[in-house]
């Protein structure tokens, strides 16, 4: 039977660490892959994701047990997202992300015929580029919703905003995704 992340919190709140590796166990790789895809830098979602996880044990006296673990700990990413994000803007800095790491093929290898795999990875290419380009609130939402699976009401909690504006952010970003999408293929075809 698993362990609910409130009981975790609760052992960790009294010290056991062991309950803290869970919990790390459990999430570490949602929550690396939210930041990734949002921050488009590995090396930096590397350092946020620790981070991440740093604040919730830093932190662990503050978490309410009536709260959501998942959508409090999804809260903390964001907000460590949004600094990163707010210090790029005011330094100017270039990602040094490595762009032959691709975040799929780590997941696992399974054979596809080199041109079905290619056609893959070029749409999925497409579909990153194009979520890289939307504003920063549908990214995010965006992301939260399509990559990690996250309710509406989880991704609500976690912005600290309403549910209908989470529904307006991911109709909007996908309203966006297909246009971009279209662009893209009709500028395909034009060459």
């Amino acid at each position: 039977m698993r362990v609910l992340d409130e009981d975790l919190m609760e052992r960790c709140r009294k010290g056991d660490m062991s309950a803290f590796e869970l919990i790390v166990l459990r999430y570490k790789d949602a929550i690396f892959s939210f930041i990734y895809r949002f921050l488009m830098d590995y090396h930096r979602a590397q350092d946020i994701s620790q981070e991440t996880f740093i604040r919730v044990l830093k932190n662990v006296n503050r978490y309410k047990s009536r709260n959501n673990f998942k959508t409090w700990l999804y809260r903390i990413a964001v907000n460590l997202c949004k600094n990163e994000l707010r210090y790029r803007s005011r330094h100017k800095m270039l990602s040094l992300d490595d762009p032959t790491v691709d975040i799929e093929s780590l997941a696992g290898n399974h054979f596809v015929p080199p041109d079905k795999a290619y056609e893959k990875k070029e749409m999925r290419k497409l579909v990153k580029d194009a979520v890289s380009e939307l504003p920063e609130d549908q990214r995010m939402v965006i992301i939260m919703r399509e990559y990690q699976d996250l309710s509406y009401e989880e991704i609500a909690s976690a912005l600290n905003c309403s549910l209908g504006a989470v529904k307006s952010k991911i109709y909007r970003a996908r309203q966006n995704i297909k246009n971009m999408l279209l662009e893209a293929e009709i500028h395909k075809v034009a060459l």
